[in-house]
């Protein structure tokens, strides 16, 4: 890590042994003014913390951006790397989609923009920037300015249909069906001068099985002064969140890795920082693909200074089962993958 907080990521030497929507306004149907939290709202808690209500849908746009000098260092999130994994010294993984926000543009996602033009821009602003970087020189930037009367909705989103990347919302059909779960790997720098807690609150990550938005959504944010990462719509759905002991909290104005294996199947997630396991949760939903995700600046409307970057953010469906949840699945850094 450099003096300035900029994370420099390089292969890893050392081996592994392994054996890891945006439905349009007017979806809403739980009386709230968020379309995300579908038909349940309220955060999940266990012992460390919990996340708050589901996270927003989107809308369309065009981003902004934002000038500076970089950060750099070697990508994440390819294709294969150092590491051994299952039979014949790799795992079994195809990858799905990834963004480096290197295109300057948003070609890679369902959404058409980060939700910048959401509530006619009033207190944000979205767009791509050379400020920081995981790899190689450009992230995403957003940005929340002043407090609102409803939700701050800065973020893009992605649909599914099967393994298939949708070009434009549907919301019907279904989403990606993975029997040994899927891995979702994001990189964030957050800064925010204040703790989210006592009902403010900031979520990073949202994903839904269900396509037109008939079931709940889990989301992953922080919501109180220990800064724990903590999935939402799990424990008042019936589930279950477990922390590891002391889990550390979320790094302020320096990257962070998160890493997020979820099966629909079984109804399990388990949850990285960095390579350190924080959790692991049950579930239970109404089917078993994933349709629809998102990941960006969603937060209550009490947030008024609230600066999120975000790079080098895949995807990665498991072909064969991960065989040891104590270790990360970094798929293409610290797991070579042998599924494409």
């Amino acid at each position: 890590m450099t003096d300035n907080g900029q994370m420099k990521l390089g292969t890893i030497a050392g081996v592994v042994s392994l054996g890891m929507a945006l439905c349009a306004i007017g979806c809403d149907d739980d009386g709230d003014d968020d379309p995300w939290t579908s038909s349940g709202t309220g955060g999940a808690s266990s012992g460390t913390g919990g996340a708050s209500s589901g996270t927003g849908g989107s809308s369309s746009g065009t981003g902004g951006s934002s000038s500076g000098t970089g950060g750099s260092s070697s990508g994440t999130g390819g294709s294969s790397s150092s590491g051994t994994g299952g039979g014949g010294g790799c795992f079994d993984a195809t990858r799905l989609w990834f963004d480096d926000f290197e295109t300057g543009n948003y070609d890679r996602w369902t959404s058409s923009s980060y939700g910048n033009d959401w509530n006619n821009g009033l207190c944000h602003a979205n767009g791509f920037s050379q400020d920081y970087a995981v790899s190689p020189t450009h992230a995403h930037r957003s940005e929340i300015t002043c407090a609102i009367n409803q939700s701050h909705r800065g973020y893009g989103g992605l649909q599914f249909d099967g393994d298939n990347l949708v070009p434009a919302y549907t919301n019907q059909g279904s989403g990606i069906e993975a029997p040994h779960g899927v891995v979702n790997t994001y990189w964030s720098r957050l800064s925010a001068p204040y703790a989210f807690e006592n009902g403010k609150w900031f979520s990073f990550w949202t994903v839904n099985n269900a396509c037109d938005w008939s079931d709940n959504v889990i989301t992953l944010g922080l919501e109180n002064a220990s800064n724990v990462l903590t999935p939402a719509h799990i424990i008042n759905t019936g589930g279950t969140v477990n922390f590891e002991p002391n889990p550390p909290a979320f790094p302020m104005d320096t990257w962070a890795r998160t890493t997020i294996y979820i099966n629909y199947h079984d109804g399990t997630m388990h949850l990285w920082q960095d390579g350190t396991k924080i959790l692991d949760a049950t579930f239970s939903r109404g089917d078993t693909d994933i349709c629809q995700w998102h990941w960006g600046a969603y937060a209550n409307q009490d947030n008024d200074d609230v600066v999120l970057y975000e790079d080098d953010n895949s995807i990665w469906k498991l072909n064969e089962p991960w065989p040891d949840f104590a270790v990360e699945p970094y798929f293409g850094v610290t797991v070579a993958t042998c599924g494409g």
